[in-house]
């Protein structure tokens, strides 16, 4: 029944209205009027006629207004309306109403106009200009009809009926540009706003997916390294609380300072994902806390060479070398075991770079592309548009190198 129900109302109501209907709408009121006003201004037909035939000017009106919306005002394709029973109906009560204001004054020829529009909005083109034809030979049978072959109103109409047939088609095809066009216009404002909507989706879903990508290298460089760090401590402590307490000892205060780090790293990602090291003094200086980390941690002499006029570099600059040299320290903690790294920070030209090597195992050079921590390290350095570059041999140690403008 709900179905049924609803294919009924759709029946009835059909698709909705185009925006330009109501244009067409008040064309349609005004046009009555206007006829109406040259019925009256005409004195050769009784007040009865005329009366009569304002009346039937009002009936075209108000039945482009009921049904208009279904019948001309339909939000489907112009191009592809078809004659059904209903916009036969709807076009064959404006021709009958225009018959009789017609036959009841000939003043009302003036609503032609109207009437050759509503043929065109409602009919198929072919259709439209079959009965657009047939109602300009409507109007001179009207006049001999109630005048007869020489009565005062037959030269006039035989003269409108000549002039509506070359209007007809005139107004047909203006019609028809008009809709059309109008309707491509909508089409293509309908995809502009759809091919906006889908760049903005997809703009978002890319902003979503470099934000994902940039948490997970700030992760794995900040609190991934410390918590790798706490678990060899701790691992260290074990196996020397008995036999050496003041190593264990010690291993434990770099643990406590290791967490500190990163709940400071954690509260400073959640506020701005600027490092929290870098408030606590230069660059140079921050490197040099985290060198000394990883001396304390493993027993590895780490040297730190900078020049003493090292240029100030923006936020983005400075987080891309220090995650670098945190990143390389990680590395040497966990795979090279070396006894000796060195870290060189120097300007060269309008670029400052960042080497650190060590003098560990090294490793062959077809794995210098995997691991996702070298490869955050190059993503980096060309965000802020530098290099990155890693060499190495088996035996031989390890240099990462990072260059980025200054």
């Amino acid at each position: 029944m709900n179905g049924a129900s609803a294919q009924g109302t759709e029946a009835t109501t059909g698709p909705p209205p185009g925006p330009w209907y109501p244009l067409w709408a008040g064309f349609v009121v005004i046009g009555g009027l206007a006829a109406s006003v040259v019925v009256f201004l005409i004195h050769s037909h009784s007040t009865a006629g005329r009366l009569g035939a304002c009346a039937a000017l009002a009936g075209i009106v108000v039945w482009t207004l009921v049904l208009g919306k279904v019948h001309v005002g339909r939000g489907e394709s112009y191009s592809s309306r078809e004659l059904n029973g209903r916009t036969a109906g709807f076009t064959f009560g404006v021709v009958a109403l225009f018959i009789v204001a017609i036959n009841l004054s000939a003043g009302a020829v003036a609503v032609l106009p109207v009437v050759y529009s509503l043929i065109y909005l409602a009919l198929p083109l072919r259709t439209a200009l079959v009965t657009g034809t047939a109602v300009s030979a409507i109007i001179p049978l009207a006049a001999l009809a109630t005048q007869g072959a020489h009565g005062p109103d037959v030269p006039l109409a035989l003269s409108l009926s000549l002039i509506g047939l070359v209007l007809s088609p005139m107004v047909g095809s203006a019609i028809t540009v008009a809709v059309e066009r109008g309707e491509q216009q909508a089409a293509l404002l309908e995809q502009l706003a759809q091919s906006r909507a889908e760049t903005a989706r997809l703009s978002h879903v890319a902003g979503r997916s470099d934000e994902r990508a940039r948490l997970a290298r700030e992760i794995h460089d900040t609190l991934a390294q410390g918590f790798t760090s706490i678990v060899a401590l701790a691992q260290a402590v074990e196996s020397e609380i008995d036999a050496n307490p003041e190593t264990a000892r010690r291993h434990i205060g770099l643990i406590r300072d290791t967490a500190r780090e990163n709940l400071a790293e954690a509260r400073s990602m959640v506020v701005e994902l600027t490092p929290s090291v870098l408030s606590e003094g230069s660059l140079v200086d921050s490197v040099r806390r985290q060198g000394d980390r990883l001396a304390d941690a493993t027993g590895i002499t780490v040297t730190v060479n900078a020049a003493e006029t090292f240029p100030a570099l923006d936020t983005a600059g400075e987080v891309v070398l220090l995650r670098v040299a945190q990143e390389a320290f990680s590395n040497v903690r966990k795979h090279a075991e070396a006894s000796a790294v060195t870290v060189d920070m120097r300007q060269t030209g309008a670029c400052v770079r960042l080497s650190v090597t060590d003098d560990g195992t090294g490793f062959a050079f077809d794995r210098i592309s995997t691991g996702f921590g070298l490869r955050g390290m190059r993503e980096r350095a060309e965000q802020v548009g530098g290099t990155m570059s890693v060499s190495s041999r088996p035996g031989h140690g390890t240099t990462v190198e990072v260059e980025i403008p200054a």
